[in-house]
């Protein structure tokens, strides 16, 4: 951890597509042959590429956390190894990136990015771990359930596939083991297929919808256990516009007794202390999937604080917070759940506390 750099920060967030406007173009004046080889809008892919990276960058120095860049920059390198292009051009738009900070970036703003940068650099240079197995394998039942489930999907049989796993719900598989053994492995591999450049936008649009309506069809037909007398109010925070996590995570509160309030993805932070206030929620568990939501997750948690009418325990989780443990608890959260399914337990330790 290193200490936390607003002032670098904020400069970072306002001028994040000029820096990488400057960084893309020196990415090209460095290698003129990758015009021929990525094609006329390569210059305005990489200053988008490069506009987040920056502002990732900026998030991970508000939160004083390199490694929420690191952990960025580590899983584009993958996304570049999925789709069979030059993993050499990330740590070469690092580079860039960091130069250009160098020579742009007043004195008083340059040290923390800079160390930050060359900490990614650091990792690049080192060789790629293994592949993880993320890999759907059909020798386990459950992932042949899943591999099924989308080739129904996108044979364009939807009502197939959400009876298929409706019906393994019913017939002894159980709800938890559904969301957690198939439909949410499906989804991771979508991802991954969509990253790899076999999956169209519009295919894995389609697959997230399906699965946003199995989960209503599996749910329906569960039982809960009995009311634990506790309500908690699940919500993405501003700009977290991914939901099918959220979605599961709330219904797996559900299962377990909790009167759930699913306020969704996009929340904005300010309406929270109300809502909580109006429902009286015992528990709130906010969603971040990127290292630039780290800011709005703080701020919101701050606003509860100062807002809310009664004492509410504040859990976080996501892949936001995977890369950097105890970000949680210096952001103000009480509890910080790495899976969904730990987290219905981990809210009734809490709450209990």
């Amino acid at each position: 951890m290193i200490k936390a750099d607003r002032f670098s920060a904020d400069l970072l967030e306002r001028s994040a597509s000029g820096y990488a406007g400057f960084a893309a173009a020196l990415m090209f004046e460095r290698d003129p042959g990758m015009a021929e080889r990525e094609g006329s809008g390569a210059p305005a892919a990489w200053r988008s590429h490069l506009t987040q990276r920056v502002l990732e960058l900026a998030a991970a120095l508000s939160a004083g956390e390199p490694q929420l860049f690191v952990g960025r920059v580590l899983w584009s390198r993958k996304a570049f190894r999925a789709q069979a292009l030059d993993e050499a051009d990330i740590r070469r738009s690092i580079q860039a990136l960091r130069d250009v900070l160098a020579e742009r970036l007043p004195k008083p703003a340059l040290d923390a990015p800079l160390a930050c940068l060359d900490a990614a650099l650091q990792v690049l240079a080192a060789p790629a771990a293994a592949p993880d197995p993320t890999e759907l394998d059909p020798k386990r039942p459950t992932d042949r359930l899943a591999l099924e489930y989308l080739q129904k999907i996108l044979e364009g049989n939807s009502a197939e596939a959400i009876r298929l796993v409706s019906q393994a719900a019913a017939e002894g598989l159980g709800p938890q083991a559904i969301y957690m053994q198939v439909l949410l492995p499906a989804q991771r591999e979508v991802g991954r297929l969509w990253h790899a450049g076999e999956l169209s936008v519009a295919q894995e649009h389609m697959v997230t919808a399906v699965t946003q309506r199995a989960m209503s069809v599996v749910i329906s037909q569960a039982a809960p256990a009995p009311a634990n007398g506790h309500t908690a109010v699940v919500a993405a925070i501003s700009g977290n516009v991914h939901d099918i996590g959220l979605r599961a995570l709330a219904d797996m509160y559900q299962l377990a007794g909790w009167r759930v309030i699913y306020a969704g993805s996009d929340v904005p932070m300010l309406d929270l202390p109300a809502m909580l206030g109006f429902y009286e929620a015992d528990l709130l568990m906010i969603g971040a999937t990127l290292a630039t939501h780290i800011p709005r997750v703080e701020q919101a948690i701050a606003a509860i604080r100062e807002r809310c009418e009664r004492p509410v325990r504040i859990l976080v989780g996501g892949a936001a917070f995977d890369d950097a443990p105890g970000l949680w608890s210096r952001i103000g959260a009480d509890g910080y759940a790495s899976s969904i399914d730990e987290a219905p337990a981990l809210g009734a330790r809490l709450v209990a506390a």
